[in-house]
């Protein structure tokens, strides 16, 4: 058993905002600890004879999760522990720490464990004025607007059966393809025509219906077919079915499906909906050059664990994602000539660039006396409710329910700085690169 009888803390500086603590609690801190475990456990279990909370601990013992015992005794040792370590050492902490339990065991009592502290970030701010960015001009062309048509008449298109002509590309299309010999009755695949892999849809080109050809296919790493994925095979491609979309005609009746009174309505509202949706790329553009700008003349450290919980949600976030494609996230990694490993770094690398850009946002607003008023939040919280496809006041339930006020002020914040940064700056029109 450890003889230990006062807290051992040693301090790393790792950086300029976040120290590293090694801390090795005391018996008495550990089985304080396990006491207030086992107090808490033996209040949500049942113990037969006794009233909750108030059995003995062998009898806890018996009838709870030590597991969960264990987690909870954990917590209850670190909390108290790095408090004290806090104050021993005389640090102030920005927030809350990262930490990696290394040992803990009720008997012998032992507990070691390191905790990553963040210290107040710290910024030299640069010259926030006279920024410069260019912007480039918001010009919407005929041709943009007569593709989104064609785009919404596409998605109103019915199919009708080809007959007097081969495969072309964006016909839908019913091939059989047989493979090496396997399986004569081959396998059926439903496809656009040049829409499919290289070899295939070079086939399928003017192939008329019940056509054959002898071809061999490459398939594709991800193919559909996994025993046939990567492998090149001698196959019989038949041609089962051929039809193409045949696009409504364009006329007011058509244009009244999407709200618009007439065609040339619609065609309106299709130029106004390009023009704000280049308009804000424009102004994200506009708003990242001067952010840049600002970093390269600023000095931002960060602690670690700010940027570090952003890189590890937006971890769990991709590998969500995607898994609701079906992909590991292995396979992404992959699919962008990357390992996992070269990924994170990837992350990290642009959370902690995010956080330190949120820093220096919060430094300029502070250092240019501005305010956040109440129709500053309503505003937020109404574009959050557009995105949420909610209406302002349940939004504004749900923000509240989640917890995410902090996130609306941050938004209304960050367009109070942005939007002083392009007053002060100097902003020449020009082509984007």
């Amino acid at each position: 058993m450890s003889t230990t009888t006062e807290m051992q803390v040693s301090v790393e500086e790792l950086n300029p905002c976040t120290v590293k603590l090694s801390v090795v609690c005391t018996p008495e801190q550990v089985k304080a600890g396990y006491a207030k475990a086992y107090r808490e456990a033996a209040k949500r279990i049942k113990v037969p004879g006794f009233r909750p909370g108030s059995a003995p601990v062998a009898m806890v013992k018996q009838y709870a999760n030590l597991q969960v015992v264990g987690e909870m005794a954990m917590e209850a040792v670190v909390a108290d522990s790095y408090k004290e370590a806090l104050k021993l050492k005389g640090i102030e902490a920005h927030s809350m720490p990262k930490v990696e339990v290394s040992k803990l065991s009720e008997d012998p009592p032992e507990c070691e464990y390191v905790a990553k502290v963040p210290l107040p970030p710290k910024v030299e701010l640069g010259e926030f004025e006279n920024l410069t960015a260019k912007r480039p001009d918001v010009t919407v062309t005929d041709e943009e607007v007569e593709e989104q048509v064609r785009e919404l008449q596409a998605g109103k298109a019915k199919r009708r059966s080809v007959e007097g002509r081969g495969a072309q590309n964006g016909d839908f299309a019913v091939v059989n393809i047989a493979a090496d010999g396997q399986e004569p009755e081959g396998r059926n695949f439903m496809t656009v025509v040049g829409n499919t892999f290289p070899q295939l849809d070079q086939a399928l080109q003017d192939l008329r219906l019940d056509d054959i050809k002898h071809v061999d296919l490459t398939f594709p790493e991800q193919f559909q077919e996994k025993d046939w994925a990567g492998k090149t095979l001698s196959c019989i491609v038949r041609l089962k079915s051929l039809s193409a979309p045949e696009l409504p005609e364009l006329t007011d009746e058509f244009a009244q499906q999407f709200s618009a009174e007439s065609v040339e309505d619609l065609k309106s509202r299709i130029r106004a909906g390009i023009e704000r949706a280049k308009f804000r790329m424009v102004e994200n553009y506009v708003h990242e050059q001067l952010l840049t700008g600002l970093l390269e003349k600023s000095t931002v450290s960060v602690p670690d664990p700010m940027w570090e919980d952003v890189a590890e949600q937006r971890m769990r976030e991709i590998a969500y994602d995607a898994e609701r494609r079906g992909a590991t996230l292995e396979e992404l990694a992959q699919a962008n000539d990357m390992t996992v490993e070269q990924l994170y770094e990837r992350v990290k690398d642009e959370a902690q660039a995010e956080v330190k850009r949120a820093v220096l946002l919060t430094e300029v607003f502070q250092k240019a006396g501005l305010k956040i008023e109440p129709a500053d939040m309503t505003a937020e919280v109404e574009l959050m409710a557009r995105d949420m496809n909610m209406t302002a006041q349940d939004a504004l339930k749900a923000i509240r329910k989640a917890r995410r006020l902090d996130e609306v002020q941050f938004r209304a914040l960050r367009k109070k700085v942005l939007n002083l940064l392009v007053e002060k700056a100097k902003i020449e029109r020009a082509e984007i690169a």
